[in-house]
C-alpha cells in the first residue's frame, strides 16, 4: 500500500519565483546605495546583503546598469505604495498639504530614510543613465499631482494657471529641499504637522508676492 499521509510533510520547500527574487535582491540593493552610495553597489555585495549564493545577482541582472534600473524600479514600487497608503486617506480642508507632508516623514527615518538615500543616489546618475529618469516618472507625477490639488484647495476659485504653476514650483522646490536634508541626516523639521504648514505658508507667499507684483504693475 503507498503511504501518502507525509507527502506534504516530507516535500523540499517551495522556492522563490523569479520575480520574488529579484525584489529580494533590489531590496538589498536598496541597503547597499544607502549605505554606500552608488561607487558601492556591487553585484558581490548586493549577494552578501539579499544572503544568497554569490553570483545570484549577475545571473538575475547581467550588468551594472541592469541592476540600477532594476533597484530604481523597486524604488519606484515603493514609493507608489507609500504614496497610495497616504492618499487613500480623506483630505482635510484645513491641512490640504498633510499628505504630501506624510509623506516626505515618512522618509526620515529607518527603511523609509534608506529608501531616500537611495533614491538619492539614483537621482544622481539620471545623466549618467537617462533610463533611471523613467524609474521615477510616475512617482514625480503624482506628487506634482497632489502639490497642485493641495494648491487648489488653498485658493478655491482661483484659476490663474501661472500663479497656480509658480506656486506649484515653489512647493515642490522647497520638497525636495527637505528630501535632501533628510538624506543628510538634517532633521530640523522633524513632524510632518510642521511641515504641512510650512508648504502652506510658501504657497501664500508666493500667492501673496504675486498679488503685490501685479498691483505694482497697475
Amino acid at each position: 500500500m503507498t503511504r501518502t499521509g507525509n507527502a506534504m510533510s516530507t516535500s523540499p520547500p517551495r522556492k522563490r519565483n523569479g520575480d520574488e527574487r529579484r525584489r529580494d535582491l533590489c531590496d538589498a540593493g536598496i541597503q547597499v546605495l544607502a549605505e554606500h552610495g552608488s561607487r558601492g553597489l556591487t553585484h558581490g555585495k548586493v549577494d552578501r546583503y539579499a544572503g544568497v549564493p554569490d553570483g545570484t545577482t549577475s545571473y538575475y541582472y547581467r550588468t551594472r546598469a541592469a541592476l540600477l534600473r532594476g533597484v530604481g524600479q523597486r524604488v519606484a514600487e515603493i514609493d507608489m505604495a507609500n504614496l497610495r497608503s497616504v492618499s487613500d486617506e480623506p483630505l482635510d480642508p484645513r491641512s490640504p498639504f498633510a499628505h504630501l507632508a506624510r509623506l516626505v516623514m515618512m522618509q526620515a527615518g529607518g527603511a523609509g530614510l534608506a529608501l531616500n538615500r537611495a533614491r538619492h543616489e539614483l537621482l544622481l546618475g539620471v545623466a549618467r543613465d537617462p533610463g533611471l529618469a523613467e524609474t521615477s516618472q510616475e512617482f514625480v507625477g503624482r506628487i506634482l499631482a497632489m502639490a497642485e490639488d493641495a494648491i487648489a484647495h488653498l485658493n478655491p476659485g482661483v484659476a490663474d494657471r501661472a500663479l497656480l504653476a509658480a506656486q506649484t514650483t515653489a512647493v515642490t522646490t522647497f520638497i525636495a529641499g527637505v528630501f535632501a536634508r533628510l538624506v543628510a541626516g538634517d532633521r530640523t523639521i522633524n513632524d510632518a504637522d510642521e511641515l504641512a504648514r510650512f508648504l502652506q505658508a510658501v504657497a501664500a507667499a508666493v500667492h501673496a508676492c504675486e498679488f503685490r507684483c501685479a498691483t505694482m504693475r497697475e
